[in-house]
């Protein structure tokens, strides 16, 4: 007899019927291609997967425009960042912050020593040409999210070309992190994925996590003219790093010609109808180019209050440079959003009328 279970009991999610707006993954859902095929797994799973996700790879190549043996798959963006970390072994490395802290874990953890760049507040986080001044020769490696989590920033394309030339100038490997960069209708005129696959010094991580909201299956990938790089990579990590499940998802995720359309409609509306209704409460919204906004408050007890009125939003002092006055939320569908502002209402309505 098959036992029974509930399963959320294998995820993350705890079943405590919070609207989760601290996870930033594509509002959407699962893509229905990669629903349609869910069913064809049982013929499948009992077989080892390609280890060089070659299928898969192909079909990024073809998308991207690069070539198969420049692509390399892995567990997650994650994965891939501790790869490549103990494949490189930096000494040295620049961080620009705020940003994802697992740079800094996987860089520890090699002892390296991190530069920490900082944006400023007042420039609403956005990166400028001072930052070429942190980038000196001493350094081995440097880290850049375009666009950042969890500001949403975007690098301007032509800063961008100069910090890819003065790593170059300088012999430091700079790691663009893209992971949220096709929430961006216009991705094409930002991505550097092209540019990655012609160059030794540069190399690109992206993930079908927040784009495709595939997070359960663990699917990344990177891209760099290095092949001794990814080769190395290689190394670190298992050969069967990709399972079966998610390469079949992340296959039927490129194949979905529709999908992306119906995140830009809902996204650019819904990101916008947000700051627009955020921007009522005594908050300090900073404007963003990805499914996230950032916002300052007074009230550092604002996450518990909002938990405890059945909304999760991502606490920020875990960013280097952020403290407890800062929160992100996911921008999601139009009634979860309603009610994150409707649960606002309430609680600076409290606070007034105390």
């Amino acid at each position: 007899m098959i036992p029974t279970f509930s399963w959320q009991s294998i995820t993350e999610n705890t079943g405590d019927n919070h609207l989760d707006f601290s996870v930033n993954i594509n509002p959407l859902g699962i893509p229905d291609s990669v629903k349609a095929q869910l069913a064809n797994l049982a013929d499948i799973a009992g077989v080892y997967p390609d280890p060089n996700c070659n299928y898969l790879s192909s079909c990024l190549s073809e998308k991207y425009h690069v070539s198969p043996n420049h692509i390399l798959c892995g567990n997650g963006a994650d994965d891939l960042l501790y790869r490549l970390v103990f494949a490189t072994n930096p000494k040295h490395a620049i961080v620009v912050e705020p940003t994802f802290e697992e740079y800094n874990r996987a860089l520890e953890l090699v002892g390296c020593e991190i530069h920490h760049y900082t944006v400023r507040e007042e420039n609403h986080f956005l990166l400028d040409k001072e930052v070429l001044s942190a980038i000196k020769a001493d350094s081995d490696m440097m880290f850049l999210c375009n666009p950042n989590n969890p500001t949403g920033q975007l690098v301007n394309p032509l800063l961008l070309q100069e910090i890819i030339e003065r790593c170059q100038d300088n012999h430091i490997l700079l790691v663009v992190d893209e992971c949220f960069m096709e929430f961006l209708p216009s991705w094409k005129e930002y991505t550097v994925k092209e540019i990655a696959a012609l160059s030794k010094n540069l190399i690109v991580i992206d993930a079908f996590t927040k784009t495709y909201s595939l997070a359960g299956f663990r699917l990344g990938f990177c891209i760099s003219g290095n092949t001794n790089l990814l080769s190395g990579m290689r190394l670190y990590g298992q050969d069967f790093a990709v399972s079966t499940p998610a390469q079949l998802a992340g296959i039927c995720a490129l194949m979905d010609r529709s999908y992306m359309q119906g995140t830009y409609h809902i996204l650019s509306s819904e990101r916008k109808w947000l700051l627009s209704e955020l921007q009522k409460f005594p908050l300090k919204v900073y404007p963003s180019q990805s499914n996230f906004l950032l916002f300052q408050t007074a009230d550092k007890h604002i996450r518990q209050k909002l938990f405890e009125k059945g909304i999760k939003v991502r606490d920020c002092s875990r960013f280097y440079g952020l403290g407890p006055e800062y929160c992100r939320i996911a921008v999601r569908t139009h009634n979860e959003n309603i009610a994150l502002i409707k649960i606002l209402k309430q609680i600076y309505a409290n606070e007034v009328g105390t």
